[in-house]
């Protein structure tokens, strides 16, 4: 699978999947990848070539993002090319508090295009994090790692999310998303409080599905494994 990371943001999560050698993990930020500019409608100029061999070697791409940056307005030259892959975007709502008007108007211009390019089909699947509410679950440490530590859980359920689609269940099956549900978060549950926690607040929620991961132990020994699952899923 290819991961790439758009903007400082993106390339400090796609980073971390440099561990799994089953991830080609490409970083584009100003003057790596992408060439600086200094206004949004230059970098929505950006002449951006796929290597072809990208295209040969995978069949999904994850492209990693926040919109606030100038960077962003270069989204739409990287996703072109690589409409022939199975496209999924990971679009991270800043703290809207800490940006200027220019950033927030920036955020919900490339927020909205995103949205509409996964309605009209080119992108497959818009999984949406959200900084504030992801905060609010986990903390954020120190100032100095504010993010180090939610970067890694993002990495974390985006890494597992990929990993459970592409293994057989020991228990229950795949499941297989409408296309009115492209538009996606994932999120934790705590299974003693029966509390689940999204990391985007979605509208409208269509479909959900839980993927459990369980020790080696409890598959083997648990006997409340299961009831415990249909009662979370009821």
């Amino acid at each position: 699978m290819l991961i790439i990371g758009l903007g400082q943001a993106g390339c400090n999560v796609a980073k971390l999947f440099k561990q799994h050698k089953t991830y080609q993990v490409v970083l584009l930020d100003e003057d790596s990848g992408i060439p600086k500019c200094d206004t949004v409608e230059e970098y929505d100029a950006v002449d951006f070539k796929v290597p072809k061999t990208w295209l040969k070697k995978h069949q999904e791409v994850l492209v990693i993002l926040s919109g606030c940056g100038k960077i962003a307005g270069s989204t739409l030259r990287v996703l072109e090319p690589l409409k022939e892959l199975k496209l999924t975007v990971c679009y991270i709502i800043p703290e809207l508090d800490y940006l200027s008007s220019e950033a927030k108007l920036r955020h919900k211009v490339h927020f909205n295009v995103l949205q509409e390019f996964t309605r009209s089909g080119m992108i497959n699947e818009l999984i949406l994090f959200d900084n504030e509410i992801a905060l609010e679950h986990f903390g954020h440490g120190p100032i100095k790692d504010y993010y180090s530590s939610i970067n890694h859980y993002y990495y974390s359920c985006l890494h597992m999310n990929n990993y459970c689609k592409n293994v057989t269940p020991i228990f229950g099956e795949h499941h297989t998303p409408k296309q009115i549900s492209s538009i996606t978060t994932i999120g934790v549950t705590n299974f003693n409080k029966k509390q689940e926690m999204l990391l985007f607040s979605l509208d409208n929620i269509t479909e959900t599905c839980y993927i459990i991961n369980a020790s080696e132990d409890d598959l083997k020994t648990n006997d409340d494994l299961v009831p415990t699952i249909k009662d979370l899923a009821n």
